[in-house]
């Protein structure tokens, strides 16, 4: 990582100055507003809590996330290549899109309970979408000649899928999975504050009901870093599958 990508920390440190500074100031109640330091020490008292609640929120995200890749590509890029699939799909796709999952927690619940289950079927249909449409764009942004070229050669439709129109979508699949990771974090920390007795958002919830505020802040804190981290881990593996692709576009870095 290039020293010059640590300057994203500059506005980090101004915001933990600014919260120090409004703690010293009394601003809000310490029941309200926790001095950093304390918000640290939690870290400490209830490192066990938070790691436990942090690997649940990881693990239904990941199955999440992973159950929205495995059907989100393979029918974007069969949907962007078929025209009639495009007709057929896309008014539900528009539509179903359109509904936040989060909105879906009381339908969740009623199918599903209260548990894992309703908490991974909102982050699949957060990930789903994004996914979907991203690997159908980038199926469409193929140039129609190495297609042609391809089918004058002889070349089989499985054998186009595979050797062109999927590594010609892989920057806009790796694009969709950015923000399917990023909504899936979010659906789960809401999802798991309504319909699940465990991970970071009931965490959250459970600290405010007990005001215990410091540990409330751990909890945002955790939801913020790991969120970053997940997002670093999208960017490697994207580059390391689209090294192809490095140096060629505006933003390559």
């Amino acid at each position: 990582m290039r020293i010059g990508r640590f300057v994203g920390l500059v506005p980090l440190l101004g915001l933990i100055l600014l919260w120090q500074g409004a703690v010293w100031a009394q601003i809000y109640p310490p029941v309200l507003l926790p001095a950093p330091m304390k918000v640290l020490g939690a870290f400490g008292g209830h490192g066990g809590e938070i790691l436990a609640n942090t690997m649940a929120s990881l693990q239904r995200v990941a199955i999440g996330i992973g159950l929205a890749f495995v059907v989100g590509v393979p029918a974007g890029l069969l949907i962007g290549r078929f025209a009639v699939l495009d007709r057929l799909f896309d008014w539900s796709i528009q539509t179903f899109r359109s509904i936040p999952p989060i909105s879906l927690i009381p339908m969740a619940m009623l199918f599903f309970g209260i548990g894992d289950q309703p908490a991974i079927v909102l982050i699949f249909l957060a990930g789903l979408w994004p996914l979907l449409l991203n690997t159908i764009f980038g199926v469409r942004g193929i140039e129609r000649t190495l297609l042609k070229v391809a089918a004058a050669a002889g070349a089989g439709e499985a054998l186009i899928l595979r050797d062109i129109i999927l590594p010609a979508a892989l920057p806009n699949i790796f694009t969709g999975l950015r923000l399917a990771v990023g909504g899936g974090w979010l659906t789960v920390v809401t999802a798991e504050m309504i319909a699940v007795k465990s991970g970071l958002g009931y965490m959250i919830l459970n600290a405010q009901m007990t005001f215990r505020p410091e540990l409330i802040f751990a909890g945002i804190i955790v939801i913020g870093v790991v969120g970053l981290l997940g997002d670093f881990g999208v960017q490697r593996i994207r580059r390391l599958a689209c090294s192809w692709q490095e140096g060629l576009t505006a933003n390559a870095t």
